[in-house]
């Protein structure tokens, strides 16, 4: 009965889904939305269903599938994938969000994946335990997002992309103060011939080199845009969050400079964003910045090609859970010249 309810609107009206939607406390108890949900199909990416503080993690679970519209064998992983390794919370497919992101900092706007070969078609997040101070979650459209910037700007991310890069440490340095991930959680993998067979492939523009006698130097060359099914052509990436800023404020990264810090991205060619570019894109994400205050036992699910995600800074004990769908490859591109000419090296 479920599916046969969230289906047909998955169908007719893509990455748009309720807007919000109320459920009983009982454990996998099929839903009663009000006539008014059908009303308010939303036009924003995402849907929120709250469940009620005594939701089990496995309800969440069992309710983020169905809104999904996706089978559990088919969902994507984000351990060897995603930027850290993450934990399960209490054996289910939901991994603690909150790996990589001190609570102290604003974590940037993201769709998730947006630096790999594929990626989740929808991501939900579960509520498990809200922090005693904000801990908001943010959510930008980047149809309307993409209409802020300027048409100069998207023309030289179409045709330069982006380089993520990252630096990794020995796993054995986890303690050390600036250690934020390690190789062997990156490819998961014991064997530094393994990783880096794994992180130099021309396939999907990764280069792994030593940086110093401490850290492995990896970098992916990305495009920026995704084609949604929808609304075609959009702006889709990890560029603020993935750049060396995000991380000001920190007490041991940020005073490193940004070419040294756990996380930066370029331009595609290598070269910096500079001052007015990053000061483009933060108006354009700021100007279409919505707030969510979530609530234990409310699971929200993102059309991750069309929403991108942050966190605002918060303090005490949070926990929410991260799940992703099915996942959705990569279209054919090219990096630049100045980049391709470094994979050949």
């Amino acid at each position: 009965m479920y599916q046969r309810f969230t289906r047909p609107l998955l169908r007719k009206h893509g990455a748009r889904l309720i807007k919000k939607l109320h459920f009983s406390s009982a454990p996998f108890a099929v839903p009663l939305p009000p006539r008014s949900a059908f009303d308010e199909i939303a036009e924003k990416g995402y849907t929120v269903a709250s469940l009620g503080a005594s939701a089990s993690i496995r309800h969440m679970e069992a309710v983020a599938l169905q809104l999904m519209d996706v089978n559990p064998s088919s969902m994507g992983s984000y351990n060897g994938r995603g930027g850290v390794v993450r934990s399960s919370i209490d054996g289910t497919g939901f991994v603690d969000s909150a790996a990589g992101a001190p609570k102290e900092l604003t974590i940037q706007f993201h769709n998730e994946m947006a630096y790999a070969l594929e990626f989740p078609k929808y991501v939900t997040f579960a509520m498990v335990k809200q922090a005693n101070v904000d801990g908001t979650t943010t959510l930008a459209d980047n149809v309307l997002v993409q209409q802020k910037l300027s048409a100069s700007l998207l023309k030289k991310f179409r045709e330069l992309g982006v380089q993520y890069i990252r630096f990794l440490h020995d796993e054995a340095e986890r303690n050390a103060p600036d250690f934020y991930n390690s190789w062997q959680g990156a490819f998961q993998t014991n064997s530094m011939e393994d990783a880096f067979e794994k992180g130099n492939n021309k396939t999907n523009f990764s280069i792994l080199r030593k940086h110093d006698a401490r850290r492995l130097r990896h970098v992916l060359w990305c495009p920026v845009f995704h084609k949604h099914p929808t609304f075609g052509e959009l702006f889709f990436n990890s560029v603020l969050n993935r750049h060396g800023s995000w991380l000001d404020g920190h007490s041991v990264f940020g005073k490193m400079p940004n070419s040294e810090r756990p996380y930066h991205c370029t331009w595609g060619d290598g070269t910096d964003l500079n001052t007015e570019e990053l000061a483009e894109i933060r108006k354009a994400y700021a100007e279409s910045t919505e707030y969510i205050r979530l609530n234990p036992g409310d699971v929200l699910v993102l059309d991750n090609l069309r929403v991108v995600h942050g966190r605002t800074p918060y303090s005490g004990s949070r926990l929410l859970g991260l799940l992703l769908s099915d996942m959705v490859p990569r279209q054919p591109c090219e990096p630049p010249l100045a980049f391709s000419k470094l994979l050949q090296l």
